[in-house]
């Protein structure tokens, strides 16, 4: 845009009283950010809630922050006891004791949580009609009977920029009609609807680019391809560009200028545009249908009324109209205004004589028009809560009476603009750990704060449909928001506040809202904005050690869980997996844990974490068995209830198994062993067994169940072995000839079950080769 050193030199005046109007906003697109967990080791651990009926689920949450439509929900102020804070300006405010329990007590609903989205207004309208004979408005004389209301309104968007098609770049408006119906499907295709392009035109426009599926016609058949197409801010700029691209391609000069449809509709099916051999007949069969011609004529008559408006929008204290009004109807003795409206009512709101601004870009779209360049126009009105809300028209007109009032010259009415923005985000919404704070910051930026100067910040349990709090705060500067949203009060929109955490906190959904009101308690007139809800039932925890010993195991790791702020009861569980029973728990005190707190600076309790326990424990009792470690946070002192568990992963008790053979003797026929095995699993498995096992053939040739000999020397030599002083054998088994020189072997074995299958546990001695002779 030009400087104001190039501006009409025309002097203006206010006509009407000062009357002040919200903003408009570009669209400002923020992410969520997430920390990354940094872990104290290679987890190992399998972490699920238990409730009271003993299901477990996993209970862990990434709560992505996701906006849906609002719902109308009506909150209300919560009772503050005199010992409550709710002053931010005091540190981490409280949430009242009576309402914390009245939410606890409430009964679940099952309802959408409300959400707002960003609501931001739009920054552009082209022209919409006037009431001059001579301006391009509507559909013109195209024949749009049995059309829906839709179609219709299709036409009318693109009426007027395929008219300055043809006046800036020689394009025939017909076929810019037809094209834009068929390509975008009457503007309803997802190109057009995702990137405002009507056209189908590939690449990019200033930058900017969308990737669709397209088919294109390849070998007699159509085949689907992703392509990259031009994006655009508005269909204006799409019917612009689309004169812009034929007219800058050469291989489309040859219809550049030419006036006849079916003429134009040959050559750009013939230079190349679609590859659809049809493409000719049917752009002739909607200029037919629809009459489009009507438009050719109506370009050809050269009557020149058009504009744009570039920006409407609140900055700082101001509400800003820019754009341009070029047009052939004037001349030097005519004044230009700058007329709004609202945009419902057409009742007029202001008005304003304003000086050219020179625009080289519409000079040179439109130089045949008697004003162009110097058709631009900047306009700035104070703001005023009066328009909060409201849908603002901007009317350009020419004219020679100096109040503004018609007289010869020519008006061009722009479609309505909403200064309605209202937008939010949450910058953080988590525990400080360290603390056992709730720590929520963000900014709320809308239109319609104007007027409302008190800010409140409402916690609500979304899973109860009830207000936990609500606490005054100060605005703070944001100019990150003002830079991307041209909103009232964008650059004092930012907001902070610490929540002291309460029990009512955890396991519902809770969710933040941003309130402006008129009224010292957040009631009277306000606008509100709701906050995705986010559930705290972050459960992390780590094993860090498991020592198993003859007579106890000691066990030491950290579960960190917000849900420990209401289930302030930490048990270590000792947990028998092999037989799915548990074996023994400790209630343990909170063990500091610093590393955690690093880790996890977000779940609450963190630092407190740790555990670390020694239970009595009878190691040749389970020898073999998987041992679990169960971490459990409960409401109960039994700890029953309500529970929050953390089941790490089993561990096979180790279990000691050793033997020896004393004796093997080939006699008369038949073999004699002796020996011993001392196994701590023989606890559990009392029958005891001697195998002899041919090696050579590898099969059993028999087996007997034999009753155990004391031996007190293997005692002395193992003491810790659960059955060392009963722990001999002594066997005799039948030989047959066909074993002559085979490899002998002798296993011993404890089992569960009395054919010495089941649970079992063997000791294979070394292998002996029978000799020639059994005699």
């Amino acid at each position: 845009m030009a400087s104001d050193s190039n501006s009409k030199s025309n002097q203006f005046r206010v006509v009407l009283p000062v009357i002040f109007t919200f903003g408009a906003s570009l669209v400002f697109f923020q992410g969520n950010a997430h920390a990354a967990d940094n872990t104290t080791g290679n987890s190992t651990s399998v972490t699920t809630t238990q409730t009271t009926n003993n299901q477990q689920s996993s209970n862990y949450q990434n709560n992505n922050v996701t906006l849906q439509n609002p719902q109308a929900v009506q909150t209300h102020a919560a009772e503050q006891s005199a010992a409550t804070n709710t002053d931010p300006n005091k540190g981490a405010v409280d949430i009242n004791a009576n309402a914390a329990q009245t939410v606890a007590n409430a009964p679940a609903v099952n309802s959408q949580p409300n959400v707002t989205t960003n609501q931001v207004s739009n920054t552009q309208a082209d022209p919409q009609n006037a009431s001059s004979s001579t301006t391009v408005s509507g559909t013109g004389d195209v024949n749009t009977s049995g059309l829906s209301t839709h179609n219709v309104q299709f036409l009318e968007s693109i009426h007027q920029g395929a008219v300055d098609g043809w006046k800036q770049y020689g394009v025939l408006p017909s076929l810019t009609g037809a094209q834009a119906i068929i390509e975008s499907g009457w503007g309803q295709s997802a190109l057009a609807t995702q990137g405002h392009n009507l056209f189908g035109i590939k690449g990019s426009y200033n930058g900017q680019s969308v990737t669709m599926p397209t088919y294109e016609y390849y070998g007699g058949r159509y085949v689907q391809i992703n392509d990259a197409f031009r994006a655009y801010p508005s269909n204006y700029e799409s019917i612009v560009d689309h004169g812009r691209f034929l007219k800058e391609n050469s291989r489309y000069s040859n219809l550049i200028g030419q006036k006849d449809y079916q003429t134009v509709t040959r050559l750009i099916r013939q230079d190349g545009y679609a590859t659809d051999p049809s493409y000719t007949t049917t752009l002739n069969r909607v200029i037919q249908q629809y009459n489009l011609t009507a438009w050719d004529q109506e370009a050809f008559n050269n009557n020149i009324n058009t504009g744009h408006i570039d920006n409407v929008s609140v900055q700082g204290n101001n509400l800003k109209v820019e754009g341009w009004h070029a047009t052939n109807n004037y001349d030097q003795s005519m004044h230009h205004f700058i007329i709004l409206l609202d945009g419902h009512t057409k009742r007029e709101l202001y008005r304003q004589e304003v000086s050219g601004t020179y625009r080289q870009d519409v000079q040179n779209a439109y130089p045949n028009a008697k004003i162009s360049g110097w058709g631009g126009f900047r306009l700035t009105v104070p703001n005023s809560a009066n328009f909060a809300g409201k849908s603002i028209q901007v009317v350009s007109r020419y004219t020679k009476n100096a109040n503004g009032e018609p007289n010869s010259g020519e008006d061009l009415w722009f479609n309505s603009v909403s200064l309605n923005s209202n937008a939010g985000y949450l910058d953080t919404f988590d525990v400080d750990a360290s603390t056992n704070t709730l720590n929520i910051s963000g900014w709320h930026a809308t239109d319609q704060s104007v007027g409302k100067d008190h800010h409140f910040i409402i916690l609500y349990d979304a899973t109860k449909n009830r207000e936990l709090g609500r606490y005054e705060v100060n605005s703070m500067i944001r100019n990150d928001v003002a830079k991307a949203y041209n909103v009232y009060n964008a650059g004092k929109s930012g907001f902070n506040l610490r929540v002291n955490l309460s029990p009512a906190l955890i396991g519902d959904n809770i969710q933040v809202i941003s309130r402006y009101s008129n009224a010292t308690n957040g009631e009277g007139n306000y606008v509100d904005y709701w906050f995705a809800p986010k559930t705290f039932n972050a459960n992390k925890s780590y094993l860090d050690k498991v020592e198993i010993s003859d007579n106890q195991v000691h066990v030491s790791g950290w579960q960190a869980a917000d849900a420990s702020v209401k289930q302030q009861n930490h048990f270590v569980i000792l947990y028998d997996a092999t037989t799915h029973r548990e074996i023994t728990r400790q209630k343990v005190n909170k063990v500091s844990r610093p590393d955690v707190q690093r880790a996890y600076p977000n779940i609450a309790n963190a630092d407190q974490s740790g555990f670390d326990v020694t239970f009595n424990f009878n190691k040749a009792a389970y020898a073999g068995h998987q041992l679990q470690i169960i971490s459990r946070y409960s409401d109960a002192n039994n700890g029953e209830g309500i529970k929050t568990d953390a089941w790490f992963a089993p561990t096979t008790v180790p279990g000691n198994n050793q033997g020896f053979l004393d004796s093997f003797v080939v006699k008369n026929g038949q073999v004699t062993v002796s020996g011993w095995q001392a196994a701590d699993t023989s606890v559990n498995q009392s029958k005891h067994f001697v195998i002899l096992y041919d090696a050579t053939t590898h099969r059993e040739i028999a087996r007997q169940q034999v009753t155990n000999i004391n031996r007190p020397d293997v005692q002395k030599s193992y003491p810790t072995i659960y059955n060392s002083a009963k722990s001999g054998f002594k066997a005799t088994f039948k030989l047959d000839n066909s074993l002559i020189g085979h490899n002998i072997q002798v296993i011993s074995r404890y089992s569960d079950a009395n054919n010495g299958e089941g649970n079992r546990t063997d000791f294979w001695f070394k292998t002996i080769k029978l000799p020639q002779r059994l005699a």
